[in-house]
């Protein structure tokens, strides 16, 4: 992974071939010390595992893909849970015969290439597992 800093909160990342993208994610922010920043990038795959979250079952169903898969869209934030960097991401992909796949990104996801843009934001973004959903959430001070 390269990366350069675009002004005083904003990074462009390159993750090469073979890199793990939450990983690397995970890796980046440790070292930069982000509590809490937004998301978004293109590139390709060599592999994916996504994940479905069933709301009834409250467990994610996962699958894996290997082609050189197309990203169309990939976006999502990182905070914290356990004091520790918390990537969640979510990716659209195109395949050869131009179909679409998608879903909750999991780790083992290796890029061919891969460019990411990362937004800090001041302050902390904290998770933490939300029993009724059965979801790792935000969590956040102010209700509408």
């Amino acid at each position: 992974m390269i990366y350069t800093q675009l002004g005083t909160d904003k990074y462009v990342l390159r993750l090469e071939s073979g890199d793990d993208i939450l990983q690397s994610l995970r890796q980046f922010a440790t070292t930069k010390r982000f509590g809490a920043s937004l998301l978004e990038g293109i590139g390709s795959l060599s592999r994916v595992k996504l994940g479905h979250y069933d709301f009834k079952t409250k467990q994610y169903r996962y699958e894996t893909f290997q082609d050189d898969l197309e990203i169309l869209n990939l976006s999502g934030n990182i905070a914290t849970m356990d004091r520790k960097p918390l990537p969640h991401v979510h990716i659209t992909l195109g395949r050869r015969d131009f179909s679409v796949i998608g879903g909750h990104l999991d780790e083992g996801s290796s890029a061919n290439m891969v460019e990411i843009g990362l937004w800090k934001l001041p302050g902390k973004l904290v998770k933490a597992k939300d029993a009724q959903i059965g979801l790792n959430v935000l969590q956040l001070a102010r209700r509408i």
